[in-house]
């Protein structure tokens, strides 16, 4: 394994043909840091160009995505004189870094998205609406054993972000996608049974067990990932057209 870039919020690795992205802490910090979150799409960009990267593997470590991470992150941007209003969202004293937040996750997403080699996503813990959200933009997508998918932008008035309801819409029916979002949150056992997930895996050596999952695929040719890719990519084409309603929607 060769490790490319390592720092306080992530390390990034070539681990012979797959690329792999693994997220520590403070996510919040990293995905809305310009210089940082630029790092990664510069990252997704030159593997895109690699041939002989075949995969994208991005998994977190357990409690980087957690619900005290969400929560510490709103206390300190969110305006906390405001009354709470049923019919309007919360206002931000910090509006800028909730846009950069937004934007910059959607970005990866999008890049992600348009990767012309199988992704891989692994979820550990309990991982928050965006993170859920980003996280099914994956080909094959993996959980630990105790995952809990936490819809908590319900308690705070916001709408899901991460392009969830665009996913969700896409994996299950429409009342299921919307029943889903309303939830406090989704176990990931049923997750699996949704087909949301593809496989549980055990949270003790977590990263190694994805590898082992995904070892068969790497054995394909690089040419049969490529084409496969970009034909069952071309149902993704609304996905642009989704985060630009989000924006109109939320004034970005």
């Amino acid at each position: 394994m060769k490790v490319l870039d390592s720092n306080d919020f992530y390390e990034i690795s070539i681990d012979q043909s797959v690329a792999v992205i693994d997220i520590k802490e403070r996510v919040f910090d990293l995905i809305t840091d310009v210089d940082l979150s630029g790092k990664l799409l510069e990252f997704l960009e030159n593997i895109d160009r690699n041939q002989e990267i075949k995969m994208l593997l991005f998994f977190n470590q357990p409690e980087s995505f957690d619900d005290e991470q969400y929560d510490r992150f709103l206390y300190r941007i969110m305006d906390k004189n405001t009354s709470r209003d049923d019919c309007e969202p919360p206002c931000f004293c910090e509006r800028n870094i909730r846009f950069r937040e937004i934007n910059i996750l959607n970005s990866l997403i999008k890049r992600i998205a348009r990767l012309q080699k199988l992704v891989v996503s692994g979820l550990q813990g309990t991982v928050v609406t965006p993170f859920v959200g980003a996280a099914m933009v994956a080909d094959f997508r993996y959980a630990s054993e105790n995952a809990v998918f936490s819809m908590i932008h319900n308690k705070y008035g916001l709408h899901p972000s991460g392009a969830l309801p665009y996913f969700l819409a896409h994996f299950v029916n429409h009342s299921k996608a919307l029943e889903l979002q309303m939830r406090e949150n989704i176990l990931a056992k049923e997750a699996v049974e949704l087909g949301l997930i593809n496989k549980l895996l055990p949270q003790q050596n977590f990263k190694k067990n994805l590898m082992k999952e995904i070892e068969p695929y790497t054995k394909l040719k690089y040419c049969t990932i490529r084409d496969t890719k970009r034909l069952t990519n071309f149902n993704r084409k609304e996905l642009n057209d989704y985060f630009d309603f989000e924006a109109g929607l939320l004034n970005l």
